[in-house]
């Protein structure tokens, strides 16, 4: 699956509200029966490289739409504070009824606050 990127190309500004949204697919389909509202869906994206950082992880979605893949998380200016300019690396996963795992890889870009 190709990684999708928010923030791009100038990047989300640190202390923002902000909502990430994602279609999810299944080799470049949605399929409703795979993005279920009855799964848990987290989202994690840290930076790998030193120094270590998180910046969100295992966040709940706050919305599902099943038939177009869509899932959404609601970020709050609070979570967003503490963020760094950079382009940080995760996934999305997705632990269905049945306790099957699906992961998607995104990337979240985040700039400096300019005033």
């Amino acid at each position: 699956m190709a990684r999708q990127v928010w923030g791009e190309p100038d990047g989300i500004a640190a202390g923002s509200d902000v909502s990430l949204e994602a279609i999810l697919t299944v080799d470049g389909a949605i399929v409703p029966s795979q993005v279920t509202s009855s799964g848990i869906y987290t989202l994690s994206v840290e930076n790998l490289v030193q120094p270590l950082q998180t910046i969100l992880i295992d966040e709940p979605n706050d919305a599902v739409t099943a038939s177009s893949g869509l899932v959404r998380w609601d970020i709050t200016s609070v979570q967003s504070s503490s963020w760094s300019a950079g382009t940080f690396n995760g996934d999305i996963k997705l632990v269905d009824s049945g306790g099957s795992i699906t992961y998607w890889p995104v990337s979240l870009r985040v700039r400096s606050v300019v005033d």
